[in-house]
């Protein structure tokens, strides 16, 4: 009898401590992710003033997207924009790229603009909204950049302007 309480004992054992390392497989990536995320966000407002205020992911069975958003505290024309997107892009990939413990979970390596979302709020430096004709939006989402001015009817507003990363870039490179 006290063998088969120690074999059952055993077993338990084992099992838990396999379920446990294929839950920490499971959770280690979403961290590695967090904190790349985290950590490029403190870059780009150190080095853009851009202030992290959200995240996204996309992950089942690995990373398929990471995504940031910002507010940026200074009214801006569409070049400045799209300079503020194209580097946030350039830093973001390059942290998700050459980091060596995240890579065996990318969907793909290496990962490309048509993985990262980019969204930045434009404000004036007071914090309050930017006039109308003014860009107040700007987003890089599945490798489209997106620049928007806000309408005065409540909740709108209009796209102004699209172009691929790769055609901001050109024109960013000149």
């Amino acid at each position: 009898m006290k063998s088969i309480l120690v074999f059952a004992s055993t077993i338990t054992l084992f099992t838990v401590y396999l379920g446990s390392c294929s839950q920490h497989e499971s959770t280690t990536y979403p961290k590695f992710a967090r904190s790349i995320t985290i950590q490029t966000g403190k870059k780009l407002k150190d080095e853009k003033g851009l202030i992290l205020i959200g995240t996204c992911s996309q992950m089942m069975d690995n990373i398929q997207l990471m995504g940031m958003s910002f507010n940026f505290y200074q009214t801006v024309d569409l070049s400045h924009a799209r300079e503020l997107l194209i580097y946030s892009i350039e830093k973001y990939l390059s942290s998700i790229n050459s980091d060596q413990k995240i890579r065996p979970y990318l969907h793909e390596y290496p990962f490309g603009a048509k993985n990262v979302e980019i969204s930045i709020h434009f404000y004036n430096p007071d914090g309050s909204d930017v006039a109308l004709d003014k860009i107040y939006y700007a987003s890089a989402i599945d490798g489209k950049l997106s620049y928007y001015v806000d309408l005065p009817e409540k909740y709108s507003r209009k796209s102004i302007h699209e172009e691929t990363y790769e055609q901001a870039l050109q024109l960013e490179q000149k």
